[in-house]
């Protein structure tokens, strides 16, 4: 089961955003499938559930794009999707269906993270502060 309380390295994630030449939302959520509750899953496993996000969102027409988050070094990297839009609510309940501890709110190019389970937001970072600069692989 996620917890209110969330974990130091969510908020030194850093994310790479595939948005094929288009500006950055003014508000969008992050959320990915992979790793339930922060525990390692299979790479199939991660590919089938975020085939199955990626499902959900499209039937819901819901925007979405490619982000990855991952830590600085890139050693740790987890898909995920920036789903545009202004609830911040859908995004928490995407997050605890896919059985997440936290998810990423930005508004106007700052970073948020919420907990699945609901509270308030806690700053993060800037997005661009958070830019990945990772290696393709």
């Amino acid at each position: 089961m996620a917890s209110k309380r969330l974990k130091a390295p969510y908020f030194e994630a850093y994310f790479k955003a595939d948005l094929r030449g288009r500006a950055l939302p003014p508000s969008f959520g992050v959320v990915t499938a992979c790793n339930p509750f922060g525990k390692r899953s299979t790479s199939a496993v991660n590919r089938r559930r975020d085939a199955q996000l990626r499902a959900e969102l499209d039937a819901m027409k819901l925007k979405r794009f490619r982000v990855t988050g991952g830590s600085k070094d890139g050693s740790h990297r987890e898909p995920g999707w920036g789903v545009v839009t202004g609830s911040r609510e859908m995004i928490r309940a995407l997050s605890a269906l896919f059985k997440q501890d936290a998810y990423f709110w930005v508004r106007n190019g700052r970073v948020y993270l919420g907990s699945s389970t609901g509270g308030a937001l806690k700053r993060a970072a800037s997005w661009s502060s958070r830019q990945a600069n990772w290696p393709r692989g």
